[in-house]
């Protein structure tokens, strides 16, 4: 969709602000304890991750199709906001149907937010013709969403000794309600000289309409082969990083109080943190690569859970290091594959599939929470990651035509205005 020209550069930094906001949440690091501690079993918590996950498979390519139609600054700003309702609810009306409404509210924000917030940063740097620093901003966005998880982790302690959960739940709901209006932010540019345009000689027509968008993302997806296989190897991992929401349990399962908690779980984030920087310069990695890393994180994870004592997160953060280089590897791979006027949907597309392995953990986890520990549970998980390093080590490697990195400047400015892209 057209948008009024632009007056600056792509304004990165509100990028890395809306993701530290939405991230930044105490709530993270125990709302698992303050459902339990309202009467939430284990395997009613497993069947409330499953409702959010089921919300973001159902909302996940329908809004990407949205975020192709209409301006994605407010599509990112409607997620945030819903997230904040669920927050709001979860504080205030501490139930089991609350819990499960809140979670509906935040499985559409999730889908509503992805796909969109990478395709926002793709499209508004390759309109300045700096697509080759996708990679790198990608994986700072990834190490801000770790450290903002981390640093939550870190509040949350004093949080619940000085207020309770309720403490965690309206800090997180002020920090939701402050990224809505630092999405809107970026659908207006930073001051400065225009970058120059870029000519796209063989850029697809923009279809008109919701449902031409919707046809032209899912045909890219199903019909492409190095499109396909970029958005299955997203889903996957994304998929199976969803383990973490069995963390907290794991943690005082292992017999840590529960105000350490958060700090504990300060070790996979932190992780996470520097696989994101990691991802960013192995972006260009290979499937032989990537299955040697995945195979030995996911022995990490089996071996981390089972010890059952809080040493285990060792092994488990080295897990998450692994996983999160990898996701940013797959996710450049798809951004630079995709090739057709709807990219937002065909990002979607992969985050169906994360929701659909998704689904199918929580489902797994929920059975065998009657007969197994939580150690045991995430353990399990380790199985599909180590089935997913044998199929990478044993398929053909095809070359992945992943961009050099670029310089963090922009090039000169332009002496002419520019027609911004869709963002």
């Amino acid at each position: 969709m057209p948008q009024p020209p632009s007056s600056g550069p792509f304004r990165v930094g509100l990028v890395y602000l809306y993701t530290g906001l939405t991230e930044l949440l105490p709530l993270h690091a125990v709302y698992a304890l303050l459902m339990t501690s309202h009467g939430v079993s284990t395997g009613e918590l497993s069947v409330l991750f499953a409702v959010w996950t089921v919300t973001t498979f159902v909302c996940e390519v329908p809004s990407g199709a949205l975020a192709d139609r209409f301006p994605r600054h407010r599509v990112l700003a409607a997620a945030a906001l819903a997230q904040c309702t669920g927050f709001a609810l979860w504080t205030a009306l501490p139930s089991l149907g609350a819990f499960a409404a809140g979670f509906v509210l935040w499985g559409a924000g999730t889908a509503l937010t992805s796909g969109t917030l990478q395709s926002l940063l793709y499209d508004g740097l390759a309109a300045e013709g700096r697509a080759g620093q996708y990679a790198r901003v990608s994986s700072r966005v990834a190490a801000v969403q770790a450290c903002s998880v981390a640093a939550s982790s870190l509040a949350a302690t004093p949080l619940v000794l000085l207020g309770g959960y309720p403490a965690t739940g309206w800090a997180s709901v002020l920090l939701t309600l402050l990224a809505v209006p630092t999405a809107l932010g970026l659908g207006r540019r930073a001051p400065g000289p225009v970058p120059a345009p870029v000519p796209e000689p063989e850029a697809a027509p923009v279809p008109q309409g919701y449902a031409a968008v919707l046809r032209a993302g899912l045909a890219e997806a199903r019909g492409t082969p190095r499109v396909r296989s970029a958005v299955l190897l997203a889903a996957a991992l994304t998929g199976l990083g969803v383990v973490d929401e069995y963390l907290p349990v794991l943690a005082r399962e292992a017999g840590t109080p529960a105000a350490a908690v958060p700090l504990l779980l300060l070790l996979p984030w932190a992780a996470m943190a520097a696989g994101g920087f990691a991802g960013g310069r192995m972006a260009g990695a290979g499937d032989r690569l990537l299955a040697v890393l995945l195979g030995a994180g996911g022995a990490a994870l089996a071996a981390g859970a089972l010890t059952g004592r809080p040493a285990g997160f060792l092994g488990i953060a080295a897990f998450y290091w692994v996983l999160r280089l990898a996701q940013i590897v797959a996710d450049t791979r798809l951004q630079h594959a995709i090739s057709g006027p709807a990219r937002a949907t065909v990002t979607s597309v992969a985050g169906l599939g994360a929701q659909a392995v998704a689904l199918a953990v929580f489902l797994t986890l929920g059975l065998a929470a009657r007969w197994a520990s939580a150690a045991v549970l995430v353990a399990l998980t380790a199985v599909p990651v180590l089935l997913l390093a044998v199929r990478l080590a044993l398929r053909p490697d095809p070359a992945h035509h992943v961009p050099p990195p670029q310089p963090d400047e922009p090039p000169p400015p332009a002496r002419t205005g520019a027609v911004e892209r869709h963002s």
